[in-house]
């Protein structure tokens, strides 16, 4: 089972294109104010620089990646103290129009900032893959993996030629460009001091990542921490002592928020009866599955479907 591959579904993670920036020359800044998602900037053409309140600014050159996991307020400049003005401000003096596009002027070489966004169907805890990153994630395009730049080449592109259904390719664009960058940063960050418990570094310990494959591959079997250590070939205290280090959870807590994942995604993207998808998901009721999807989302499974169905 590709554990990533089953939280972003499980969650209906998808990529929304929102601006491009461009301009001609340095003597331009973008503020962004927190964001109530994750966000992500794709430098297409030129260079520009990043800031943020916790760390040097950090030049950005055509194919760099930028990922905001946290939506953590930012900005981009053309140059490391130029001032800066709020995007809303931009975009109200520089209409987007129909390409989308604020354009910023100047006479100097162009830079050209694909700008995006990452929304999913939210839960109290946070994002399980966005809470497991750091604030800010920088993939230089020069160090990507080849699959990683032949994404990178193809977005810039199709955001810029406004060809029929160029933006739909884009958008489906961001999300194999997120999971390419995040794998990308699991490599690095398996080779680095890099400490914390992170379930998506959890992957790359044999037996951990296995027993993580093995919840999400059966969320309904009656699994137990013993059980699971045995699969693994591991004692019980050993498998839950590693198991609730690397991974910040006890096994049982993490099954549970996979379960009560794959109910509401059951609950978005089908029509099965509350009772069904309790035990699809390994509940032995009705009763006991409303009371942990409750606790979890703040709302009731039967209401949770009903707004759901109001937002899609």
């Amino acid at each position: 089972m590709d554990v990533l591959a089953d939280v972003l579904a499980a969650t209906g993670f998808k990529g929304v294109l929102l601006a491009q920036l461009r301009s001609s020359g340095s003597g331009w800044g973008c503020a962004v104010d927190q964001l109530d998602t994750a966000g992500f900037h794709l430098i297409a053409e030129g260079a520009c620089w990043l800031r943020t309140a916790e760390a040097p600014p950090v030049q950005l050159v055509s194919g760099d990646v930028v990922l905001l996991p946290r939506g953590t307020p930012h900005q981009l400049v053309g140059a490391p103290d130029q001032d800066t003005l709020p995007y809303a401000e931009l975009e109200a003096a520089h209409p987007p129009g129909r390409e989308g596009v604020v354009d910023l002027g100047g006479d100097g070489p162009v830079v050209r900032v694909v700008c995006g966004k990452f929304d999913y169907a939210g839960s109290t805890g946070g994002h399980p893959v966005l809470s497991a990153l750091p604030e800010v994630i920088h993939v230089p395009g020069m160090s990507a993996d080849p699959h990683l730049q032949g994404i990178i080449r193809i977005l810039a592109a199709e955001s810029a030629n406004g060809q029929p259904g160029s933006r739909a390719v884009a958008t489906r664009l961001t999300e194999v460009m997120f999971v390419l960058a995040v794998r990308a940063w699991i490599e690095r960050t398996g080779t680095t001091d890099e400490k914390g418990p992170s379930w998506l570094t959890a992957l790359r310990d044999p037996r951990i990542g296995t027993a993580l494959s093995l919840m999400h591959e059966e969320p309904h079997r009656d699994w137990t921490v013993e059980g699971l250590a045995h699969t693994v070939a591991m004692s019980r205290p050993a498998f839950a002592r590693q198991f609730k280090a690397v991974v910040g959870l006890t096994p049982l807590a993490y099954l549970s928020r996979v379960r009560i994942d794959l109910a509401a995604r059951l609950l978005r993207d089908t029509d099965d009866p509350v009772g069904g998808i309790a035990q699809a998901v390994g509940y032995s009721s009705e009763f006991a599955f409303s009371r942990a999807f409750s606790r979890e989302h703040g709302i009731a499974p039967g209401r949770y479907r009903r707004t759901a169905a109001a937002h899609s």
